[in-house]
């Protein structure tokens, strides 16, 4: 199984990010069982003004991974994941060999919206201007 995660470096050592498709890196895991081959792949879409989640996601489908270790996912990242059949989980602020070894235990929970995962990050939406969330605001259109 390949099992890929958000991180800033890259590394079983290094930290799994809360973004996807701004990562720096992805750390590439073959694991059977055990931690095997490690691949760092810098996510060149990183940079990109637009479109970053559906070119990183695609580096992770040419790449054949199959799990996804991450914070938050966009809805059309999480689209073009889900088409390839990769299972996303949250995983943020982990080290990345601490949590594959969580989810070979089944310890980490699938994300299955875009945004954060629910669990111990409910309440954490995707709300911009201070709390005021999107939208109209408080004093509406003029």
């Amino acid at each position: 199984m390949r099992i890929a995660a958000t991180t800033s470096k890259g590394g079983l050592e290094d930290t799994i990010t809360p973004q996807f498709g701004r990562a720096g890196t992805f750390t590439i895991v073959d694991y059977d069982g055990k931690i095997g081959d490690v691949e760092i792949v810098e996510n060149k879409a990183a940079s990109q003004a637009s479109g970053a989640g559906i070119a990183a996601s695609q580096t992770l489908v040419d790449k054949k991974v199959e799990v996804l270790l991450t914070g938050n996912v966009g809805p059309k990242a999480m689209n073009v994941l889900r088409a390839a059949g990769i299972k996303i989980f949250m995983a943020e602020g982990l080290k990345v060999k601490d949590a594959i070894e969580m989810f070979a235990k089944g310890k980490l929970e699938e994300i299955s919206s875009p945004g954060r995962g629910m669990g111990r990050r409910r309440g954490q939406g995707l709300g911009s201007g201070g709390g005021r969330g999107q939208g109209m605001g408080e004093r509406g259109w003029r």
